[in-house]
């Protein structure tokens, strides 16, 4: 039997972690520590009987190739005299076929030429490290939106704060996730956003309960867009509440429909159950009817760019972001020059086409995330967030030229005069500035172009004291 003069290191293995079995030279099992017997599902009597020459036990390797008995840790430190260091062995249990994976180290204890010594055998679990998926992953690449916000300060002007969002937010609102790190969900928010859904969702965020509503949001560009949001709070092991998480559908379109789809339900309902014909024709009329409405409220009709209604939610927006990030905004107007002696002298079509082929260049000229309207008549509004020492004058005035160089593009403005005139104003302190106080800078700006002889551009820029111009 083998002879351990230390009692305390004996109770420091009985008590650790780590798997240790002890063999004679002979492969002789003389100690097995509970770790190791919970990791090899055998009992103390049943070690001390075994040896690692027996067939009983059942070792695998990555790969699932079943190891020879030469290939058992023990032996092969027999065999080579020398020690082996975290290998990785898969246990089978043989009455459940379940594998459990170990890191595996062993060396040879030899005591002098005569003495053979023993050879300690170490495990250490790593099942879970070996098995374990990422579910980040799934949250990750999820199609749903997903949110995690912290669950301190709800009712604070900047609360609560997003600490994670998953890709399909950042697509869906045109935010990228750095923007959208460290801000409210309110960012998302606009005027004809539901105030009573947004309290009952306060509410029940200051309760630490769920909560499921359909909420009206906006993205980086102003566009509207319709979310049915369940909201539930995550808790830590210790049973507290200590973050929100929204996990959110488009549903913008099943909303529109559905809203209209009602109202006409009460007529259809009137309509006898066989005249199946008449119900497919006035449920096609409706679609119609329902993508005609969707487009007329926030796009106009001749251009097919954003109206001054939707211009004015995405100047909304954009003050909201630039104060937020601290950076600067541009707005201006642009007013095509002379547009009522076009419409006199070529007609009306050609004044339309006019109309068209500038919106056209705006939607170009523009980035995806600027704002573009037509605020009426032959004006068009345009906003930008622009970094504090970005120079605007230049991109006023590259629009004013791409317009001048229009008629060598298009047949029907060859040898006719198409210019603009153009007023904007630069803003990089937005606090207490309203859309309506920045549309009359830029309009003040406009007046000044348009009385300096037309076709050119004037930008006011905004320049608190010690503070360096746009």
């Amino acid at each position: 039997m083998m002879s351990l003069k230390n009692v305390n290191l004996l109770h420091l293995l009985d008590n650790a972690q780590i798997g240790v079995v002890i063999h004679t030279w002979d492969t002789q099992v003389v100690y097995a520590n509970p770790a190791a017997l919970s990791l090899l599902n055998v009992t103390l009597e049943h070690i001390k009987k075994s040896s690692g020459l027996d067939e009983q036990w059942e070792f695998i390797d990555r790969q699932n190739r079943r190891l020879h008995k030469d290939e058992f840790p023990v032996n092969k430190v027999i065999r080579l005299n020398a020690a082996i260091n975290e290998e990785i062995v898969g246990i089978v249990c043989r009455q459940t076929g379940q594998v459990r994976w170990a890191k595996v180290s062993a060396y040879p204890e030899t005591y002098s030429d005569t003495e053979l010594g023993f050879v300690v055998v170490y495990f250490t679990e790593v099942t879970e490290q070996l098995t374990h998926f990422s579910f980040e992953d799934i949250v990750k690449n999820a199609q749903d939106m997903i949110i995690v916000t912290e669950a301190q300060n709800v009712t604070g002007p900047l609360s609560p704060k997003i600490i994670y969002v998953n890709d399909a937010i950042c697509r869906v609102s045109g935010y990228t996730q750095d923007e959208l790190i460290g801000e409210t969900p309110r960012i998302f928010q606009g005027a004809l956003t539901d105030s009573t859904a947004t309290l009952r969702i306060r509410e029940a965020l200051l309760a630490k309960e769920s909560v499921t509503e359909t909420l009206l949001n906006y993205s980086k560009n102003g566009t509207p867009y319709w979310v049915e949001m369940n909201i539930f709070p995550l808790k830590n092991q210790l049973g507290e509440v200590t973050h929100f998480a929204s996990v959110e559908r488009d549903v913008s379109t099943t909303k529109f429909h559905s809203e209209q789809l009602n109202s006409r339900n009460q007529e259809l309902k009137l309509i006898k159950q066989n005249l199946e014909t008449l119900v497919t024709e006035q449920t096609r009329e409706l679609r119609n009817a329902n993508v005609k409405l969707e487009k007329l409220a926030y796009f106009d009709a001749l251009t097919d760019i954003p109206n001054r209604r939707a211009f004015n939610d995405a100047l909304d927006k954009a003050i909201h972001f630039a104060h937020r990030q601290e950076f600067g905004l541009l707005v201006g107007i642009a007013d095509i020059d002379h547009f009522k002696q076009l419409n006199d002298t070529y007609g009306h079509g050609f004044g339309d086409d006019v109309l068209v082929i500038f919106a056209n260049l705006l939607k170009t000229f523009f980035r995806q995330e600027d704002g573009i309207g037509r605020l009426g008549g032959e004006e068009f509004g345009f906003c930008m967030v622009v970094p504090k020492e970005h120079d605007v004058n230049c991109v006023v005035e590259r629009l004013r030229e791409k317009v001048e160089a229009l008629p060598l593009r298009y047949a029907e403005l060859k040898e006719k005069q198409f210019t603009v005139s153009v007023g904007a104003y630069c803003a990089k302190m937005l606090q207490n500035m309203t859309a309506r106080e920045l549309l009359d800078m830029a309009d003040n700006a406009l007046y000044t172009a348009k009385r300096g002889g037309r076709n050119r551009v004037e930008v006011i820029t905004q320049v608190p004291s010690n503070t360096k111009a746009c």
